[in-house]
């Protein structure tokens, strides 16, 4: 993989997956962006309604090379076979790395924001993100929090979601680290003071999951819960302090 340390001047920049787009949509003039993933207008995409005006493509190297782009931006998107045919055409990659909080989001968006030579942009969303997080209601002060998804896995306080949830007060349920998998039967004896449900917000996520049975769906709504947006949590950085800030204000239902 390419990987640069100055500011790459684009022209013509390509995105490969969808966390990508956010930093593509977020930090670029239109003019600059000759194409996004074939993910980028989909719900979970932070900036879905900038990306409609834009070329979507699948990240295939034919269609790449055939944009001619300057500059590649990825997180996971684009198999061996395209990082190695984007180095054979001295086509610069940015390699965007995963943060899980948000002054890790704020030094990476600086990062790719000076590499993209937007450094004035990636400035002016650090200054919006730190508003928002200044201006977050700590809904979750004195209450225990279990985050969980239609497909039956909880977060725990080392990944993005966790961090999120623990900003805005909530002291999670459990201390068990990263993504895992809780069997509804032991959610059933839990008695948590709020419930922060995620990909719930999509009533077609994991229609026959555990986390959508009668039972399951009775005991998250004899609780006060909170929904996560699926744009929240599919790809952490900087512009999910801005929901975040919007969720506190509305609060618990």
């Amino acid at each position: 993989m390419v990987v640069t340390a100055q500011p790459a001047c684009a022209t013509r920049v390509v995105s490969l997956d969808g966390c990508a787009d956010q930093y593509a949509l977020g930090l670029l003039p239109g003019e600059d962006i000759a194409a996004l993933s074939d993910r980028a207008a989909l719900d979970e995409s932070y900036y879905r309604d900038r990306a409609k005006s834009f070329r979507r493509l699948r990240p295939q190297v034919e269609s790449v090379l055939a944009l001619r782009p300057d500059v590649v931006l990825r997180t996971w998107g684009g198999d061996a076979k395209l990082i190695a045919a984007l180095q054979r055409n001295h086509i610069t990659v940015i390699n965007i790395n995963d943060v899980n909080t948000y002054p890790q989001a704020k030094d990476e968006l600086m990062r790719v924001g000076h590499l993209l030579g937007a450094d004035g942009q990636a400035q002016a969303e650090a200054r919006a993100m730190e508003a928002s997080l200044d201006g977050i209601d700590h809904i979750g002060v004195g209450k225990s929090v279990r985050y969980y998804t239609p497909s039956g896995y909880s977060a725990g306080p080392d990944t993005s979601v966790g961090y999120m949830l623990q900003t805005l007060g909530f002291t999670l349920e459990s201390s068990e680290k990263g993504f895992f998998y809780l069997p509804p039967e032991v959610l059933l004896g839990e008695t948590p003071d709020v419930f922060a449900l995620g990909y719930y917000d999509d009533r077609y996520q994991s229609v026959r999951a555990p986390g959508r049975n009668a039972l399951m769906r009775r005991r998250i709504a004899e609780r006060p819960h909170l929904t996560l947006p699926s744009q929240m949590i599919t790809c952490f950085a900087w512009y999910t302090a801005y929901d975040l800030e919007a969720l506190s204000r509305k609060g618990l239902n």
